[in-house]
């Protein structure tokens, strides 16, 4: 008998990989001054961003505040979002499960990403539905972002398994009652969601 009727997979390292390597070269290449992800997180509101605090056009207003030669807003949400790459055996999973039980996405991302990566990789094709931090105001491992995806997705928290590749995520769904598997290899991951859903994978 399968434990777990709904899987909530985390997108971010887990369906789809991405690296800020080429948007901070981007940004070195007009004069922005800044010490690596923790720098770019300081001078710009990113947290607040993928909250739902502030627009997407705040966002890219203050990051063109970093450049000396700032960038027209169309190449900079270009380059914001040229992030992102499939990772097709995990997305391919997703696909075989949604035939089988509920599957849903929940994220901790900002209005441009998401919009771009339902656009990019059709994410819809591969799950029920998906919500993210910005639209819940709430962000992983808080309580209130999976008490938002139970209500959104209507899940059972003791029939629910989140996938994450954070463990704090992770530790965050099974203080909610969820079960949980910290994503670190494709092969134990889907060992793990065959055993709890009964699905061949």
């Amino acid at each position: 008998m399968a434990q777990v009727a709904d899987v909530v997979f985390d997108v971010g390292r887990v369906l789809i990989d991405f690296s800020y390597d080429q948007f901070a070269a981007t940004l070195r290449r007009h004069g922005a001054v800044c010490d690596g992800p923790e720098g770019f997180l300081k001078d710009v509101n990113l947290i607040g961003y993928e909250h739902g605090e502030i627009s997407s056009e705040e966002f890219l207003r203050q990051v063109n505040g970093l450049l000396t030669e700032p960038l027209p807003v169309a190449e900079l949400t270009a380059a914001w979002n040229n992030l992102f790459s499939p990772i097709r055996e995990m997305l391919a999973v997703a696909g075989t499960l949604k035939q089988h039980c509920g599957v849903y996405l929940l994220s901790n991302t900002s209005e441009l990403h998401w919009q771009y990566l339902q656009e990019a990789f059709g994410l819809d094709k591969i799950c029920h539905d998906r919500l993210a931090s910005y639209e819940a105001g709430s962000m992983k491992p808080a309580a209130e972002i999976f008490s938002a995806a139970c209500n959104r997705f209507d899940l059972q928290p003791e029939t629910t398994v989140f996938v994450d590749d954070l463990q704090a995520n992770v530790e965050g769904a099974i203080a909610c009652g969820w079960h949980g598997i910290w994503h670190r290899a494709i092969d134990s991951t889907k060992a793990e969601l065959q055993r709890l859903t009964g699905v061949e994978l």
